[in-house]
Formats: structure tokens, sequence, C-alpha cells
């Protein structure tokens, strides 16, 4: 169930059916090299979560372009949301689903970008002591859910990225747009990267044009084999989040403690 193709009046029941759990795909708005929409990251993850609605019913939330990406300010189109503003936001959407009935939000992110910020969101709640749940999607993608891929290398706009645009939107996809040339890491930050260290500039020393691989190779029919897998394990995550009562409960139990810290008795227990 789509979230803003419900009414009003069916919204409720919708809440009752899904269980009160829902679903927030979080992409951006950004460069994927120079043939595929800006929106990439947002479409993709929207569609997992719509098919997988379609077999486990959840509430998906609309599209949502509002996250980190400020590594890709040097590009043309990319809209980059200040890091206060982008918490602050999620905060308030997640509790305006909340306020609307929903006890159990997932976070499944189209953008590899919020590799830290999802888990730093999530890892920060009990600061304000929220009464709901939140779960970041880490959907458990194997070797063998992307052997149809054929270039070693193959993620931001290259051959997985471009095939999935493909099998949802072929009319987005600019074929004769893709650069002539397969790009390969440039590894610029291995020195440091190797000692154990990041920058700011990490991903840009080794993607600067937003581009891996070769994304000639792609087809509509392995972005079909991509989806199925993601929609497969999304379903299971949100059987999962549905039968979960450990996290509620705990989360209930965290907001009181802390509230009155107090050694615990097994400290002194013997």
């Amino acid at each position: 169930m789509q979230w803003e193709n419900l009414t009003s009046y069916d919204f409720e029941t919708a809440v009752k059916t899904c269980e009160k759990v829902a679903i927030l795909t979080i992409g951006v708005i950004e460069s994927h090299a120079s043939h595929l929409p800006l929106g990439t990251d947002m479409f993709t993850a929207h569609h997992i979560a719509c098919e997988a609605a379609k077999k486990e019913p959840i509430i998906v939330f609309p599209q949502y372009p509002y996250s980190i990406n400020h590594e890709t300010a040097h590009l043309p189109g990319g809209v980059v949301i200040k890091r206060d503003v982008a918490f602050a936001l999620l905060e308030n959407i997640c509790d305006e689903m909340h306020r609307n009935g929903i006890e159990k939000i997932i976070l499944l992110s189209g953008h590899g970008g919020n590799r830290y910020f999802l888990p730093l969101f999530v890892q920060t709640l009990p600061e304000k002591s929220k009464p709901y749940t939140v779960y970041v999607a880490n959907l458990p993608i194997k070797q063998e859910d992307v052997e149809m891929i054929e270039h070693k290398e193959y993620g931001h706009a290259g051959e997985l990225e471009t095939s999935m645009i493909l099998h949802i939107h072929k009319d987005l996809v600019k074929m004769d747009q893709i650069p002539p040339k397969t790009f390969s890491n440039q590894n610029r930050n291995a020195p440091v990267a190797k000692a154990g260290g990041y920058s700011q500039v990490d991903w840009y020393a080794m993607y600067p044009h937003m581009y891996v691989g070769n994304a000639h190779k792609a087809t509509a029919e392995k972005g079909e084999q991509i989806f199925e897998a993601n929609i497969r394990y999304l379903i299971k995550l949100i059987q999962e989040v549905k039968a979960d009562q450990i996290a509620p409960a705990l989360i209930e139990e965290f907001n009181q403690r802390q509230r009155q810290p107090k050694s615990p008795d097994f400290w002194t227990e013997e």
C-alpha cells in the first residue's frame, strides 16, 4: 500500500492490516554519470518496497530523496541537503508516521552514501526517548544474486544500477550517452585507506565521475533478477519486523531506565 494513494478514511484500516508497520525508502537527487536519471537511488528503493508490499502488506511512504550526498556536489543537477536538516527532517517524518499509528518503521536506502547516516540516525534516537522502533534494512544480497553481472566493477551508475533502471524506467535511460570508456576505481586514497583512515573526499578519490565499470553491458533482464532478489529479502525482513516483540520491549525498558540511571544488581550479585 502506498501511503499517498490511500484515502484518509481508509488509512486507519491500512495501519491495522499492516500491523502498524511501514517502510520509508530513502534515496537522493544526484548525478548517476551521463545516462541515468538523477533520482535513480530513490526510484530503485521505492520500487523494491512497493513490489514487496504486494506480497507482504506494509504501508510504503512516498518517495524520499532527502539524505546524505555531499560527495556529489561537484556535478550538475544534484540537491545536497544540509546535515542538520537531513537528520531533523527524517526525525520529523518518523514522528509523523508514529502519530498516524505506525509503531515500527523500516528504513530502506537505495543510496550507498547513507551507510553511515542511517545507522547514526537510529543510534541517536534514544536521546529523545522515541516510543517507536526503527530498523535499518541491510538486505543480505549474495554473490549468486548478482552473478549475471559481467564486469567486476558494477557500482554507481554501472552495469547493475543501469540494469535496474532499464527494468523499471527504460524511458529514462540514455544508453547512447553512457561514457564510452570503462571506469575503474582510481584508488587515490589507497595509502591512507590501507592504514585505516577515511577522509571527506574518500569517494571522490575513487570515483570522481560518479561512474563505475561498464554500463554498456546492462540489460533489463539483469535488472529484473536483481530486483527479485531484493524483494525476496525485504519480504523476509518485513515478516521478522512484524513478529519482533523484543526490540519494542527493550526500547520501553531503556527509555524508563535512562530517566534515572542506576547500577544494575548484576554488578554485585554473586
